[in-house]
């Protein structure tokens, strides 16, 4: 016979959850907001160029506020995702750790600190400009180790729906987060600066060596995260949907800045995890619709 009390915190758990989901609704639209307002501010630059006359006097906070936004929600949602299924504990262990590790990452890259024939590890040279905002140890954005927690851990839970096995959904889910930066980066690096490499590299600017230490960090971040995991299991039905709208996002800025070869390779590359998605369940797709109308 269940006490008194278990109806009482039975609803609590389901006031907190109610809570929690409109909490997670709120971030998610403003995240979608943030994408929509900078999409369609550039869209307005490149067919109306004089439009920068009125709008000069305040385009770097037209840039900076939804990006900053954009770069807040990115980092805030995953929490809200994940916390009830994995535990509000373990996912600490996580975002320590994803933060710790790309945050370590970036420094040693941006500082120099190791280099192998006299490329600096783990991604070549690059320096990030101030569009971003503030940064650690005058090097690196704040905002920047948060994101390698955030679609690291989604990138785990879209490889997990394509396969159970261990290492195979590690190297996977590390795969995913490559082909994330397939779209990025030449947005970020060519179409406008958030940062700047030291050498003209093979794509759009960005050398080898630096898919090569996102391989290397990310799989060093979901290393951390399988071991600290345990019998939970890391998936939300929202994981693919902030997966596609943070590759859209350097797409549409891909496009609009006339990098159409760039937005194409891109587009081949987010369609990957989705593509595999669909062979391993069929129903994939329209249950992930499902989930943005509900």
């Amino acid at each position: 016979m269940p006490s008194p009390e278990e109806p009482r915190r039975a609803s609590r758990d389901d006031g907190f959850q109610a809570n929690l989901d409109l909490l997670f609704q709120f971030g998610f639209w403003l995240f979608v907001g943030s994408i929509c307002f900078s999409v369609a501010g550039m869209l307005l630059l490149k067919l109306f160029p004089s439009a920068m006359s009125l709008f000069g006097p305040v385009y770097t906070k037209l840039v900076k506020t939804p990006t900053w936004t954009f770069m807040t929600m990115l980092a805030i949602l995953p929490v809200l995702m994940y916390g009830p299924s994995l535990g509000w504990r373990r996912l600490l262990g996580f975002v320590v750790w994803g933060c710790l590790a790309g945050a370590t990452g970036e420094l040693v890259g941006t500082m120099g600190i190791l280099s192998v024939g006299g490329i600096p590890l783990p991604f070549g040279e690059y320096h990030y400009t101030e569009w971003l905002g503030p940064k650690i140890a005058g090097h690196v954005p704040y905002f920047i180790p948060p994101s390698w927690f955030a679609m690291s851990i989604v990138s785990l839970d879209l490889a997990r729906r394509v396969t159970q096995h261990r290492w195979s959904s590690l190297l996977l889910g590390t795969i995913f987060m490559v082909l994330w930066d397939v779209s990025l980066d030449p947005a970020m690096n060519q179409a406008f600066p958030f940062w700047e490499y030291g050498a003209d590299g093979f794509y759009f600017g960005m050398p080898l060596s630096n898919w090569v230490g996102w391989f290397a960090v990310t799989l060093v971040i979901m290393l951390g995260y399988e071991w600290m995991r345990g019998d939970r299991e890391v998936q939300n039905d929202w994981a693919p949907w902030l997966y596609a709208l943070n590759c859209f996002f350097p797409l549409a800025i891909c496009l609009l800045r006339d990098l159409y070869l760039a937005a194409a390779i891109g587009t081949l590359a987010t369609a990957v995890p989705f593509l595999l998605l669909w062979a391993t369940d069929p129903t994939f797709v329209p249950r992930t619709l499902a989930v943005a109308r509900s």
